[in-house]
């Protein structure tokens, strides 16, 4: 594979391209350069724009990769290969169902079919699968399958094939960050992509804007089959999401009140008896404080003693929660 030869700030934007677009993200230089490894021969050109830069192919696409993994949107950090992704497929015997020379051929025909696909906007699978019988014989019947999503994983993810985006939809990452506003979709509390990114960076859970955390923890019980009420953020009377189970009669009292607490300072006595005292007032069968750090000792103890019906989900819990829902984005459908 040979060279790209630009300008560094053509490698800022069309990495804001490639794998801004791919995870769904609208991508600034600042945010590319924040998630771009130290190392990248891609980041230094991008922080010399105005001088011209020679970068190999697959070290553009390595880069492309790593932005990838680290914004949620894949499992690895690297760019495998078409035959790679295929063989991988194939699982750990695939020497014992393709030989190398019939891997490489493979790779070519997939790679030739993508291309095709590219100019037409069809995948001509007679043509694949004549060529693969032509490859392995009957054993195409064994491989086609894998073939498919390890040519659907290459067209998602390599920069070297285009996709159709719809820009509008594209998220700023800052959002996550600065914004009150979470998806107009009833059904949702807060973007997946939000949650992909978060699964790579929960240190940043205690950063990310407190309405974005009420929405996590709605989204989390949401996805453990409670209908879900979140509160209006301010103005809420302190209860920011109730709960109930779906099979729940109309108009029954929540199966638990909720209080967000996205603080750097454990949970204290006054916090836990005020949840007790929404508790009580509402009926309701139980309380959840969930917070950024944990609940204090002496709030424990309280909890304890006085058999208030409340647990507490702290840090921990809460980034159990993040990678329990996150959400890898999928390969284009053939």
């Amino acid at each position: 594979m040979g060279s790209i030869i630009m300008p560094g700030f053509s490698f800022a934007s069309n990495l804001s391209e490639d794998a801004g677009e791919r995870s769904g993200f609208a991508l600034s230089e600042v945010d590319i350069l924040n998630h771009l490894q130290d190392q990248s021969p891609v980041r230094k050109a991008i922080e010399q724009p105005n001088s011209l830069h020679r970068i190999r192919a697959d070290a553009y696409a390595e880069a492309v990769a790593n932005l990838l993994y680290f914004l949620g949107a894949t499992e690895e950090p690297s760019m495998p290969t078409l035959g790679s992704r295929f063989a991988r497929s194939l699982g750990h015997e695939w020497k014992n169902i393709v030989n190398i020379e019939e891997l490489l051929t493979i790779e070519a025909v997939a790679h030739h079919v993508l291309r095709k696909r590219q100019e037409t906007g069809d995948l001509d699978r007679a043509l694949l699968v004549n060529e693969l019988k032509d490859i392995v014989g009957s054993r195409w019947r064994k491989i086609h399958e894998q073939l498919l999503e390890s040519m659907s994983m290459e067209l998602a993810f390599s920069p070297w094939y285009s996709r159709s985006v719809n820009t509008n939809n594209l998220i700023e990452l800052a959002n996550l960050f600065k914004s009150e506003a979470l998806p107009v979709d009833s059904n949702t509390f807060v973007d997946q992509r939000f949650i992909n990114y978060l699964s790579k960076h929960l240190d940043l859970l205690g950063s990310i804007n407190w309405r974005q955390f009420e929405g996590l923890t709605a989204e989390w019980l949401s996805r453990q089959n409670y209908r879900i009420e979140l509160g209006k953020g301010r103005n809420d009377g302190g209860i920011d999401v109730r709960a109930w189970r779906t099979d729940a009669p109309p108009h029954s009292p929540p199966a638990i009140l909720v209080q967000c607490k996205r603080e750097q300072r454990k949970i204290g006595k006054v916090i836990v008896k005020a949840l007790w005292a929404d508790v009580f007032h509402e009926q309701a069968k139980s309380g959840l404080i969930v917070t950024t750090n944990d609940i204090s000792p002496g709030a424990e103890k309280v909890v304890n003693a006085r058999t208030y019906p409340i647990t507490t989900a702290n840090r921990k819990q809460v980034g159990d929660w993040i990678m329990a829902m996150r959400k890898p984005a999928a390969g284009i459908i053939l």
